[in-house]
């Protein structure tokens, strides 16, 4: 583990050192819980066969693993955390696809499609229940830490899932209620399990409030991606409904910006969030060719490239280990250098 490796070998090493403890841990649910979880990881198919997980980026995990250090040492001292943190990150996935009517997750049927949505919603919050068991039974103080900040932005979370969804399907897009959103759902878990990392290490308080810093554009960075990978990139298509965002009419950040101009192709805009009409995917890449008229798209790559900056100018103060701090670095550049 002592030599710098690309973005995509890190996100393969940290999936291949979580997953036998996340597989530990989901093992004490009982059924029929363990089993729609195990699904949702994708580790058997819905009648219960193995099958290979695609897809999964282990993102929480893999900044929590790597602000601790580059060594296996230091990845064990934040193991625990990490799984909770990807427990608890699953759950959300759960609970959103539910909301959001996703019917494709990883290239497969979404929980709530196979098991039923009453079903879902317990597999859902048992991984939130479960997560904080981890927390307690490690009972460290980053853990206790970790666990304040992940009840405070789970509840957070819950109350932006109930504004994005009463904000579809109309053109009054809030662009402070689309960031607040990105914010609490992502950035702010980012940040906790950054700071976790630190702490684990025994990093002073500068070191800690730099991990956090850095957690939290990193994570800013990465919401802002999704957002364009879901318009303007095909490399998940095969994974997800593609335009998923688009076809619910989704008042995301880079919509109000685009709300926000003046113009024919802004009314064109306006009228297809104004409208309750099942969209042809033609349609929809013409909503997405008019959001990019309108100046969302380029907003959108203007804020994931600061975000990234601001990462990495809080990494040299965050993580000392030189090896941890270039994947890091990798990492969150991958970000960017996807854009065109």
């Amino acid at each position: 583990m002592q030599t710098v490796r690309t973005s995509e070998r890190i996100t393969e090493a940290v999936t291949a050192y979580l997953e036998p403890a996340l597989r530990e841990a989901t093992a004490r649910l009982s059924q029929p819980v363990r089993r729609m979880a195990e699904y949702h990881f994708g580790w058997i198919d819905a009648d219960g066969r193995p099958s290979v997980p695609v897809g999964f980026r282990r993102r929480p995990a893999l900044v929590a693993l790597l602000c601790a250090g580059s060594t296996r040492e230091a990845w064990d001292a934040v193991r625990g955390a990490a799984v909770a943190g990807t427990l608890m990150s699953a759950a959300g996935t759960v609970h959103d696809d539910i909301g959001d009517q996703e019917m494709l997750r990883k290239g497969r049927p979404t929980l709530w499609t196979v098991f039923g949505v009453p079903a879902a919603v317990q597999v859902g919050v048992a991984l939130h229940c479960l997560a904080f068991e981890l927390l307690a039974t490690d009972a460290t103080p980053a853990s206790c830490e970790l666990g304040r900040q992940a009840a405070f932005a789970i509840r957070e979370c819950c109350s932006g899932q109930i504004r994005d969804l009463d904000t579809e399907g109309s053109s009054r897009a809030d662009l402070q209620g689309a960031l607040d959103l990105l914010e609490s759902t992502i950035a702010l878990p980012t940040a906790g399990v950054a700071m976790v990392g630190a702490v684990v290490r025994g990093a002073p308080v500068a070191e800690v409030e730099a991990a956090k810093l850095f957690g939290y554009h990193a994570g800013m960075a990465m919401a802002f991606f999704d957002d364009w990978e879901g318009v303007w990139s095909d490399a998940r298509d095969q994974l997800e409904d593609p335009l998923a965002d688009l076809r619910r009419r989704k008042a995301r950040a880079f919509v109000a910006v685009a709300l926000r101009s003046e113009g024919p192709a802004r009314d064109r805009l306006a009228a297809f969030y104004d409208d309750s009409s099942d969209p042809s995917l033609a349609e929809l890449e013409q909503v997405a060719a008019l959001i990019e008229e309108c100046g969302g798209r380029a907003w959108l790559e203007d804020r994931i490239r600061e975000h990234v900056r601001l990462a990495a100018r809080a990494l040299p103060g965050a993580v000392p280990d030189p090896v941890a701090r270039a994947e890091l670095a990798a990492f969150v550049n991958m970000i960017a250098d996807e854009l065109p």
